[in-house]
């Protein structure tokens, strides 16, 4: 008899789904046979090989059922990655802020952060930003709004923090930037 209170085999067996879906049939089968073989032979030695057995079989089957729940994860975090993006793209004039998206994706801020830094490739703050140039870029070009407007429109507090944003990023101020447009198309 094995009684288990706490401990890893524990959490293994706690979280172990009662169905899952295995490609390791042999390995199982293996396992299987090999506990019938020695509990049929009764003797006190078997005893320790049946529970070496036993825990075989736990950590094969916590091994098992992690990859599947690590792959569903894996979806998982993709479609709220995804879905955070998508929120970002259509509220770039909002406040974008960790605890309003985390929230607006029903995940504490800390983990949200933690997620999409690992997804994305850079913090939440640079990636809006990088969103809101970008935006303001497409305005620059289309449109003849100015750029207290361009700032407002793309979600910048003022015109003098987009002025300042949009020098740090593109090495120009945005004057510049359209004055340079200009000067390319109308040589």
């Amino acid at each position: 008899h094995m009684i288990i209170h706490n401990g890893p085999l524990y959490d293994v067996l706690i979280n172990t789904p009662d169905f899952f879906e295995t490609d390791q049939y042999e390995n199982y089968k293996r396992i299987l046979e090999r506990l019938i073989w020695h509990f049929n032979s009764l003797s006190k030695r078997e005893e320790i090989i049946i529970q070496s057995l036993i825990l075989e079989l736990i950590y094969t089957i916590g091994k098992d059922t992690t990859k599947r729940t690590v792959n569903h994860k894996s979806i998982t975090n993709h479609c709220i990655i995804e879905n955070a993006l998508n929120f970002i793209a259509n509220n770039l004039k909002e406040d974008l802020c960790l605890e309003k998206i985390a929230k607006q994706m029903s995940l504490s801020p800390v983990y949200f952060h933690t997620l999409f830094k690992a997804s994305v490739g850079k913090t939440l703050r640079d990636y809006v930003e990088e969103q809101r140039i970008k935006r303001a870029i497409t305005l620059l070009q289309t449109t003849d709004y100015s750029l207290t407007k361009i700032a407002f429109e793309c979600g910048f507090s003022s015109q003098s923090y987009f002025s300042y944003i949009f020098k740090r990023r593109m090495k120009q101020t945005p004057r510049k930037y359209v004055q340079e447009l200009y000067d390319k198309y109308t040589v």
